[in-house]
């Protein structure tokens, strides 16, 4: 949600510290009180504290991993080698997939992104 904000909003926010980028955050995590207004909890605070501690956790567990995606397809996901790497962000490495003809092997293997 991006709102545009009345000169009072404005005003109120400026005084009040809130910049006009926080107002997002707080309609994004808040609770809704009424039919008008969202009112940012502790609890709500808490529970997206702890939703991106989860999503930093991942991502320091799935640093250098690299997904290869044909269409809405992934192909693959692995970790390449530091030398691999440095080919990939060179433009120096690609990954080449062949498609098998194995019915029981496609259904394994294939796994659509949502």
């Amino acid at each position: 949600m991006n709102p545009t904000l009345s000169r009072h909003a404005e005003a109120r926010a400026q005084q009040r510290g809130i910049r006009e980028s926080d107002i997002p955050v707080i309609v994004a995590a808040g609770t809704p009180v009424d039919d008008d207004s969202v009112f940012l909890l502790s609890r709500d605070v808490d529970r997206e504290i702890q939703r991106r501690k989860r999503e930093i956790c991942a991502l320091e567990r799935l640093r250098g991993c690299r997904v290869v995606v044909e269409g809405q397809m992934v192909v693959t996901i692995y970790r390449p080698s530091s030398k691999t790497e440095k080919k990939i962000l060179r433009g120096q490495h690609r990954h080449h997939h062949t498609e098998t003809s194995s019915k029981s092997t496609d259904s394994i293997h294939r796994r659509h992104l949502k």
